[in-house]
């Protein structure tokens, strides 16, 4: 029994390490770069927000913020596989409401252990009239994966969990998240459903 130990020992972490490595995210390479900067040629593009992302579900591909400022908001984010756009993010609540001064970054992480990468993503605004005019703010966005490099918003209590007191970096997001109860990180339909039960 004994000499079982370390066999059971070193295939759950072999398992562990194998589950772990089944998401990664990096800066993407220089020739995947110059590759999005013919992709999205006319637009700004936040080369330095950039991900590359590998999935076990999804497969590569890029994580992509431009500034495009032929349309409203100028904010775009995108996902790109072989210079072709696989899907863009919806604009949050914030990008619609509030001027965009500098997009801070994102991350992709399972947040609700359904086996889909998450993204979260953090805007800075700054307002030019009302009651917040002139003032700098932050807010994240999150979007629940559906998989196949499809996305959904996720708005009500969650954002308003994010965001009453700015965050100030994703480091604070990724706190605040944790400290959320993961029946929240759900979809909107799937909360619906579950009250008709």
């Amino acid at each position: 029994m004994k000499a079982f130990v370390p066999v059971l020992l070193g295939l759950c972490l072999l398992g562990g390490a194998a589950q772990a490595g089944a998401f990664k995210q990096r800066k993407p390479s220089g020739r995947e770069l110059a590759a999005l900067k013919e992709t999205f040629s006319g637009k700004e593009l936040l080369a330095k927000k950039a991900l590359s992302v590998s999935t076990k579900n999804s497969g590569s591909f890029l994580f992509v913020p431009v500034m495009d400022y032929t349309v409203n908001p100028a904010l775009q984010l995108h996902l790109v596989q072989d210079k072709k756009i696989l899907f863009t993010f919806p604009p949050s609540s914030a990008d619609k409401q509030w001027p965009i001064l500098r997009f801070e970054g994102a991350f992709f992480k399972d947040l609700n252990d359904d086996g889909y990468e998450d993204l979260v993503t953090l805007t800075r605004y700054m307002p030019v009239s009302g009651p917040k005019a002139n003032q700098v703010f932050t807010q994240a966005a999150v979007y629940l994966g559906r998989g196949s490099n499809s996305f959904e918003l996720l708005t009500g209590e969650v954002s308003t969990a994010l965001n009453e007191t700015p965050p100030p970096s994703l480091a604070e997001v990724q706190k605040r998240l944790k400290r959320l109860d993961k029946r929240k990180l759900i979809f909107p339909s799937q909360v619906s459903s579950n009250a008709k039960k």
